[in-house]
């Protein structure tokens, strides 16, 4: 009787233990490069700095920022703030990531001064796609 209890609390604890995997969002690490192969290239360092860079012509323009994820939400969110130069200065940009694997993810951010900018979902026109390089 005891190996039968046992048998089904294990199997309550596998299942509880897929629906936690279906429910929480994928979040691989952020570090390294990644590019949207239009121009625009993020620098993501594991502690939490990174660089935005732009490219004009053959130069690029280049943010240093700080940055933090919080996997725990749905579609994963990302701040990024204390930038250093351009048009982000003084400024908050809330965004959304969803990974589409672990080499390629979606971004879409709104700038403000609140967590109220954040968008919500993600848009064809507004969302970027960004590829690992290597």
């Amino acid at each position: 009787m005891n190996q039968l209890y046992a048998l089904y609390a294990l199997a309550v604890l596998c299942a509880v233990g897929a629906l936690a995997c279906v429910s929480t969002p994928r979040c691989p690490e952020l570090a390294g490069r990644w590019t949207n192969h239009e121009g625009q290239d993020f620098v993501f360092q594991a502690d939490g700095k990174a660089m935005w860079l732009v490219k004009f012509g053959s130069s690029y323009d280049t943010a240093h920022f700080l940055y933090q994820t919080d996997c725990k939400k749905s579609p994963v969110e990302i701040d990024m703030h204390r930038f250093e130069s351009g048009p982000y200065v003084g400024k908050m940009v809330f965004g959304i990531v969803e990974w589409s694997s672990d080499s390629s993810f979606r971004l879409r951010y709104e700038s403000g001064t609140d967590g109220y900018a954040r968008p919500k979902t993600f848009d064809n026109e507004q969302t970027f796609q960004f590829f690992s390089v290597h």
